[in-house]
């Protein structure tokens, strides 16, 4: 069995977090000793572990919760489960997707200072103050 600040230091996890997330009910049958203390047995620190992967995966706290709940009813509730996956699935590629913009926005931009700085280009059009009122005008649709 292992205490609150034990599992934390195991997972990596915020003892706070830990606790909010036993108060939330997403640790299924959590057992509790002397003093009303939370401990965690493996059972515990699988649903735990669980829990964190799908919150770092972006999943609410009320997702996360309808998650755990669908588990414990077992293989009935696999297609539900399913699709509480591929929906934050889905979610995932539309922030990578923004996210590989913004990678090739930023690298399009610094190819573009070190062709300034090589002399390569003679304006920087990315300093606002040196738009132009047309350009500023494309800019900004």
């Amino acid at each position: 069995m292992y205490t609150v600040k034990q599992v934390s230091e195991m997972l990596e996890m915020n003892p706070h977090t830990v606790r909010f997330y036993t108060d939330n009910e997403l640790i299924p049958n959590l057992k509790r000793g002397k003093n009303n203390i939370r401990l965690f047995d493996e059972e515990a620190v699988n649903w735990l572990t669980g829990v964190k992967v799908l919150r770092e995966c972006g999943m609410t706290l009320d997702a996360i919760k309808r998650y755990v709940d669908l588990c414990l009813i077992g293989e009935e509730a696999l297609p539900v489960r399913i699709e509480i996956v591929r929906e934050q699935q889905a979610r995932v590629n539309e922030e990578i997707e923004k996210l590989q913009k913004c990678s090739f926005y930023l690298s399009d931009k610094l190819d573009f200072y070190e062709r300034l700085q090589q002399g390569k280009e003679a304006v920087d059009r990315t300093d606002p103050s040196q738009w132009s009122q047309e350009t500023s005008k494309i800019a900004n649709g």
